[in-house]
């Protein structure tokens, strides 16, 4: 199946598509080789986690797109995007002290760590922003690859009129990708689902959120596609100022 999933890729996008699939090698090595072994010894989850996105945000997006205004807006996006995402789920899992795990899940994970004292709460942060990146890479991109094919037919249009131009396409990004996201989590934890709907027959839905289980992932969506919401603006702003800064070093 991943082979035909890189054949696909390689003879449908051509270089584009060989490109994606070193970008996926890489992230899949960084997160396995990287993420996982720096948190099981100790690492706090949080800080491996968003040097690890970052990371795999500049690399990724260097590779596809090369460097240019476009893919630093897109990775100050993404990067911005992300970090809002991950400051939500930080300060909403201060007040809720979820974990998002099962006592059996603990036990194993304590047990794999050999560390008591693992910093569970972080493990759900890094799957947030794990979760919300790739999701938010694209629409950050989107929108910079938007504003510069307008800026190419409309040199002359004012760092306001670029912003208000990405901000459009971004309302039309954002629905479907917020959608995307949401979906893709609700896809990876039907069994979530599966106890909402079981509880709402027994209690309310509001009894059902408070188990700690069913409102990690809601936590996980919420913020997730909060972040990818921020992102639209951080990215129009962002690529409309560095256009206009270049224009401005070339007069």
């Amino acid at each position: 199946m991943a082979a035909f999933l890189i054949i696909l890729l390689i003879a449908i996008g051509g270089l584009k598509g060989f490109k994606s699939v070193i970008t996926l090698a890489i992230t899949g090595i960084v997160v396995i080789k990287v993420l996982i072994p720096l948190i099981l010894q100790g690492f706090n989850p949080m800080i491996v986690s968003i040097a690890v996105c970052i990371f795999v945000t500049i690399v990724n997006l260097l590779i596809i797109s090369g460097k240019n205004e476009k893919t630093l807006a897109a990775i100050i996006g993404t990067s911005g995007g992300v970090l809002i995402a991950g400051a939500i789920a930080f300060f909403s899992n201060s007040m809720m002290m979820l974990n998002g795990l099962t006592d059996d899940q603990l036990q194993s994970i304590i047990y794999t760590s050999q560390n008591a004292n693992f910093n569970f709460s972080g493990l759900l942060f890094a799957g947030i922003i794990m979760g919300a990146l790739g999701a938010v890479m694209d629409v950050s991109m989107s929108i910079a690859s938007s504003i510069m094919e307008i800026k190419e037919v409309k040199p002359d249009m004012t760092m306001k009129e670029l912003v208000k131009s990405g901000m459009n396409v971004g309302k039309d990004i954002m629905g479907t990708m917020a959608n995307t996201l949401i979906l893709a989590y609700v896809g990876g934890a039907m069994y979530i689902m599966i106890m909402i709907s079981s509880y709402s027959y027994s209690t309310s839905i509001s009894t059902a959120l408070d188990q700690d289980i069913i409102a990690s992932e809601v936590l996980k969506a919420l913020a997730g596609s909060i972040g990818l919401i921020f992102a639209v603006p951080i990215t129009a702003v962002i690529t409309a100022f560095l256009i206009k800064l270049n224009k401005g070093k070339e007069k």
